[in-house]
């Protein structure tokens, strides 16, 4: 009867916390994020949407994404940001220079990148990632628009 008891009082603490894993609640839409994405006119221009989800890693840097060279916007933990780009070619980076990608634009299309920070030795720094459009707007459209101030690019504000 008493090893009962023990193991009874050993495997309650376990099912709490079991218990409390399985209330995480999916995150509603923002309706901002999701008036911005409407507003494009994707008859004339492409979708740019960069992201960077909520994460505990490098909570308080915000890593640079950089437009053919130029400082384009900060990412804070958290954030999206959501643009109209004329069609054309253009390679985004990391301001580190460590990653990044090169797209091709037309009307219509939509672009989702992915900034997710990386812990190296002595710093942290951020990845960049071409997401498939499905995933990154379920992921996108669950964050907070980045503040106009973050915008680097005056015409992308």
């Amino acid at each position: 009867m008493k090893k009962t008891f023990i193991r009874c009082l050993l495997f309650l603490p376990l099912l709490a916390f079991l218990g409390a894993c399985a209330t995480d609640e999916i995150a509603p839409t923002n309706p901002q994020v999701l008036a911005k994405l409407q507003t494009i006119d994707h008859t004339q221009k492409a979708t740019m949407v960069i992201y960077r989800p909520e994460n505990a890693i490098g909570r308080g840097k915000h890593p640079t994404v950089m437009l053919d060279g130029k400082d384009f916007v900060d990412m804070a933990n958290g954030q999206v940001f959501v643009t109209a780009i004329n069609p054309g070619s253009y390679v985004l980076e990391m301001d580190d220079k460590k990653s990044g990608t090169q797209v091709t634009l037309k009307p219509g299309d939509e672009v989702f990148l992915k900034i997710e920070m990386q812990q190296g030795t002595w710093s942290f720094s951020g990845k960049m990632t071409q997401v498939m459009p499905q995933q990154g707007n379920y992921e996108a459209t669950r964050l907070e628009l980045v503040d106009p101030s973050s915008i680097n690019l005056p015409a992308y504000r």
